[in-house]
């Protein structure tokens, strides 16, 4: 299964890799790649999005379904 987040808040490459980190620590998720341009993450495996959300508002970053 995938999941595309629209993400808010990602300003350089520290960013991304802040939110790859987090995304790729969600239980169920095999594989996270996040773009600086457009702001997205897309999200391999069997994570809930409300789970993948969670990680990224943890670290101060916004995310959404898109």
């Amino acid at each position: 299964m995938s999941i595309t987040l629209k993400l808010d808040g990602l300003h350089c490459g520290n960013c991304v890799k802040s939110v790859e980190k987090a995304l790729n620590a969600v239980e169920g998720v095999t594989k996270a790649t996040v773009t600086l341009d457009p702001q997205q993450a897309i999200v391999e495996g069997s994570a809930s999005a409300e789970a993948l959300i969670a990680a990224v508002d943890d670290i101060g970053f916004e995310a959404e379904v898109i």
